[in-house]
């Protein structure tokens, strides 16, 4: 059988080994048969829309099965197909689409089929099921036909669409296999974006050598841990990797039974790296997407042999130069443009003849055809190239290439805007390059909210990793002589401090001034005013810790990260500093002592008029759940869609119901909850904002509602171990006052309130007891409380306010949550939850904290939401409370958690002192409990954190909880190995 293009090799391993796997993505097995059958189906409908050679189709997908279904498919016409991320925002989608003039999209998911112009789209899912068998004719492409459109970032400012051909891709897919020794053996990692061309090296190079493709799941992409043990489940002998992720991987302890044999990364530039320890070879590649995906490589060697760094040298028949500016070769060691020729040559630009003119070039000197890169090199006394930087400013960012042009003509676009610089700081760290805009505003009196408004502009057309994380407002862009911007002098700019003299005279004080050093140094801008938040300028929670620790430095007294976030405004914080100065304590929140006492209160006159019918438990009809989007919530939802017919009405901080029901899609993919598609239906989503008036709806959806709802679960809940009472007060507080008169409204509807077993905080220590019951007071650990974290603070007062609203004839059940740790059958966890940041790093220092007896109510999030939904269909639970966490003998502490990791791994964690623990990672700013060092180090107490407050705390009673679980058949989950498993595998 002649192998002139991809689908030929591909047919010939169908006939050889058609009952082989071709594809894995977690249980889905697709066979060479099965995929050479659905692809046939899926090109037969193509062939009955008149769609074959010299046509091109649009394929927005993820990566998946139905990925290569859908490309095969179009090959198998002749046509050519232009792969596109589903990420990308609409506007670039419906760019590339003009510009293909594309009649047809196929999608890999049915949550995609916004219509693109006038292109249709249709799921590969639909084809497959409502598409009977048709005669398919094959029409076979030839080698010099367009196999697939990559879209790259361009100058103009407008993405430009490489075509690229079947025989440049068998080419080196072919030289690649041999090179790493692909074949039918070989297993290999679907890891790429769906947008980037080392996509197509992964897929064709298994399936021209008949090896099989494991699809790599976005877990796994996280960390080097999560990825090598995907390789090591499923046996992966071949994988890419990006640069900016090799570096995890390579200092990531290789596990037992991997069977690597090759990693291939390309990228960017990769600085030197130790290899010695590897049981696997590390390729290193080098190419444009011009000139078919990669051009050259090289067997990375030990930087201890101290070797010139090179991006090696040539694959297969493609040919590197290094040019003048006269298209002369030059001598070995001299630096000149990089140019390919060769086979691995684009056709060209699509739709763009100048610029394929520019860029592929005939060199009367060499007597061929050229792609001049842009690229500076220079060829090694061995023959290897050695990569020295863009001539230009294209640059890669995180592996994506992108032409700063485009991002400066789109800030353009801005009516504000008169000029921009788009420049790359570079620390020298090779993940940590940072795009930085330098705009000069139309009119300079009006620069304060311009920043935040270009950062929301550009949002919405760019991707993700264009997007400028520093913005600068000049009064003119610097020249140099040749009248072009002097980019050099902009990031002189950067890497001055003197820079802030543009921005320390907008601050009054000594004080002022000082701290806006600190500012200016964290942000890494001075684009900050006296009234500016922190938060609005830039600044996130690990920022928050390294400026609570910069200005404790620096001011000589105890500054906490609450205290940053309770005085976040410039001013308010520079005010305080000012006033505590000759105090050595943490800035206190006097504004929260005895206030959050005072905050349960009633709406006036409030009031429950009418009785509760029992099939309002028994058999709701229409529920209502707040806080769905969240990882309680969500798994609620789930189990209040199994356990009844009712329609779920769900209340979103979202643009419109649609928005909200696709960020209920993407939180239940998330957190790997299948709901059928039948029960989406049974799910409604309502533009709320909960503590607005009429939870923010308008007033006749609110009272239409308030009549048909039978039943209301309150999930919702402002999560946050840093925050101050006062932060919380409006979304935990005035959401659930606003909830309660919900509940009041029209028909009286019980409230099923989510709490937590932290209401009792470190009461311990003021009541003497050493076991906290349901039906205690939670008033007597009030002491504690007031000392407690905002969090607490507000889930007490949440608590009073309901049971002030049931004394006044309210049907109430309060479910005081343990902690909802992950589920126990996937293993899923919420990224955002402290525990897990704790364990991964007493994993990470291979430490222990000696806590003493310090409980946190571990509880799989599945086990408590059964539980939610059983005892609150019970007409006799209402009034009551439930501690709903482990029992005693199943209620593990900090201490007993990692002895059962180090038991079922076979890896002891040793225990050290507390203080000592702390010190291993305070001053990492990578250490994943850095933004909750406060935690750890603050005096709460006559000189000790919170953790330590918490320790030898309460245990838990929970009669009621089992007394209303008899003959329910629901059950705890231990914390088994098979639970913990799961669960550190996610981490």
């Amino acid at each position: 059988m002649l192998t002139n293009t991809v689908i030929d090799c591909f047919k010939k391993n169908v006939a050889l080994n058609p009952n082989k796997q071709a594809v894995v993505d977690h249980d889905e097995i697709m066979t060479y048969s099965d995929l050479d059958y659905k692809s046939s189906k899926v090109a037969a409908y193509l062939q009955a829309r008149n769609i074959g050679r010299g046509d091109l189709v649009l394929v927005q997908a993820e990566r998946s099965i139905e990925l290569i279904i859908a490309l095969l498919a179009v090959i198998k016409r002749g046509a050519a197909y232009v792969p596109m991320d589903r990420r990308l925002p609409q506007k670039r989608k419906e760019y590339m689409a003009e510009q293909c003039a594309a009649s047809l999209m196929l999608s890999t998911n049915r949550k995609d089929k916004t219509p693109l112009l006038s292109c249709e789209v249709v799921t590969i899912e639909e084809i497959l099921k409502e598409c009977c068998d048709m005669a398919f004719q094959p029409s076979n492409a030839h080698p010099e036909d367009a196999m697939y459109v990559i879209f790259t970032s361009g100058t103009t400012g407008k993405p430009k669409g490489v075509i690229i051909e079947h025989h440049s891709v068998l080419e080196l897919m072919q030289q690649h296999n041999v090179n790493l020794e692909v074949t039918t053996f070989s297993r290999t990692v679907l890891m790429a974006a769906v947008g980037f061309d080392l996509c197509q090296s992964e897929i064709w190079s298994a399936l021209i050598a008949g090896g099989s493709i494991y699809v790599l799941d976005e877990d796994s992409l996280l960390n080097g841990d999560d990825f090598l043990a995907f390789c090591v489940t499923n046996q992966i002998t071949h994988a890419f990797v990006p640069t900016l992720k090799i570096y995890d991987v390579l200092n990531t302890r290789q596990p037992e039974g991997l069977k690597l044999q090759y990693i291939y990364t390309c990228g960017e530039k990769l600085h030197p790296v130790e290899v010695d320890h590897l049981s696997y070879t590390l390729v290193d590649c080098y190419g444009p997407t011009e000139t078919t995906i990669f051009v050259t490589s090289k067997v990375v060697e030990s930087k201890r042999l101290n070797r010139p760094a090179s991006i090696g040298l040539p694959i297969g028949s493609c040919k590197i130069y290094i040019l003048g500016e006269g298209l002369d070769e030059l001598a070995v060691g001299e630096v000149g443009e990089l140019c390919i020729s060769g086979n691995c040559l684009a056709r060209g630009y699509l739709g763009d003849p100048g610029l394929t003119a520019q860029r592929f070039v005939y060199a009367p000197l060499l007597g061929c055809r050229i792609y001049r890169s842009g690229d500076q090199a220079r060829i090694l006394s061995d023959g290897s190239i050695q990569f020295l930087g863009r001539i230009d400013g294209q640059i890669k960012v995180r592996g994506y290439r992108v032409e700063l042009g485009e991002i400066e003509s789109r800030l353009l676009k801005e009516s504000e805007v008169n000029s921009v610089a788009v420049v790359v700081e570079d620390s020298g760290n090779q993940v940590d390059k940072r795009l930085v805009a330098f705009v000069v505003p139309r009119n300079q009196q009006h620069v304060d909210h311009l920043i935040a408004k270009l950062r929301r502009s550009l949002e919405s057309d760019l991707p993700e990793y264009m997007l400028p994380e520093k913005y600068f407002c000049l009064e003119h862009l610097p020249f140099n002589s040749n009248g072009k911007v002097d980019k050099h002098a902009l990031l002189e700019y950067l890497e001055n401090a003197p820079a802030a003299s543009l921005y320390l005279e907008r601050f009054t004080d000594d004080y002022q001034k000082a701290l806006a050093s600190i500012w200016f140094q964290l942000l890494g801008h001075g684009n900050f005013w006296p009234e500016d938040k922190f938060f609005d300028v830039g600044g996130h929670s690990l920022k928050a810790a390294e400026m609570a620790k910069a200005i404790s430095e620096h001011f000589h007294m105890k500054v906490s990260v609450r205290d940053i976030y309770e005085n976040i405004v410039f001013r308010d914080l520079a005010s305080v500093l000012y006033q505590r100065t000759d105090l050595k304590s943490a800035v206190s929140d006097n504004r929260v002592a005895g206030q959050f006492e005072k905050d349960v209160t009633l709406r006036d006159g409030f009031e429950v008029i009418g009785d509760l019918s029992c099939a309002q438990l028994t058999d709701p009809q229409n529920i209502f759940l707040t806080g769905a989007t969240g990882f309680v919530g969500i798994h609620l939802l789930e189990q209040l869609l199994a356990t009844s017919a009712a329609f779920i009405h769900c209340p979103v901080r979202c643009e419109s119901p649609g928005a909200g029901l696709s960020r209920l899609q993407q939180v239940s993919e998330r957190y790997k909850i299948i709901i059928r598609d039948d029960d989406w239906h049974r799910i409604l989503v309502y533009t709320c904002n909960l503590p607005e008036p009429y939870l923010g709806m308008n007033e006749v959806s609110y009272f239409s509602l308030a009549e048909t709802v039978d039943l209301v679960y309150h999930s919702a809940s402002e999560v946050n171990f840093i925050m101050p009472y006062s932060y919380m007060k409006k979304t935990n507080i005035e959401g659930l006052r606003e909830v309660i008169d919900f509940c009041t409204a029209g028909k009286v509807k019980p409230l099923m309130l989510m709490s937590t077993i932290s209401i009792y905080s470190w009461g311990h220590r003021y009541t003497g007891k050493a076991r906290a019951y349901e039906e205690d007071s939670i008033d007597e650990n009030l002491p504690a409380i007031r000392a407690d974290l905002g969090y607490v603070q507000s889930k007490w007062v949440m608590e009073k306010i309901a049971d002030l609203a049931a004394s006044k004839g309210l049907p109430l059940m309060t479910f005081r949550l343990g902690y909802a740790t992950c589920h126990s059958q996937t293993g899923v966890s919420a990224s955002y939850q402290w525990w897990g940041r704790f364990i991964k790093t007493c994993l990470s220092y291979n430490a222990v904290p000696d806590l003493q007896n310090m409980r946190e109510g571990l509880t799989t999030v599945d086990y408590m939401v059964k539980t939610v939904a059983f005892i609150s269909r019970k007409p006799p639970a209402l009034g009551k409370k439930f501690n709903l966490c482990q029992s005693d003998s199943t209620n593990l502490g900090l201490k007993a958690f990692c002895e059962r990791v180090g038991h079922y791994y076979g890896r002891a964690l040793p225990v050290i002192p507390f203080k000592d623990w702390v010190a291993l990672w305070e001053t990492n700013i990578e250490s994943p409990l850095y933004p909750l060092l406060g935690l750890f180090k603050e005096d709460m107490h006559e000189g000790e954190s919170i953790l330590e407050l918490y320790q030898n705390n309460y245990s838990w009673d929970c009669s009621n909880v089992v007394r209303l679980l008899e003959d329910s058949g629901i059950n705890e989950s231990a914390f088994d190995k098979e639970v913990l498993g799961s669960y550190l595998g996610q981490l």
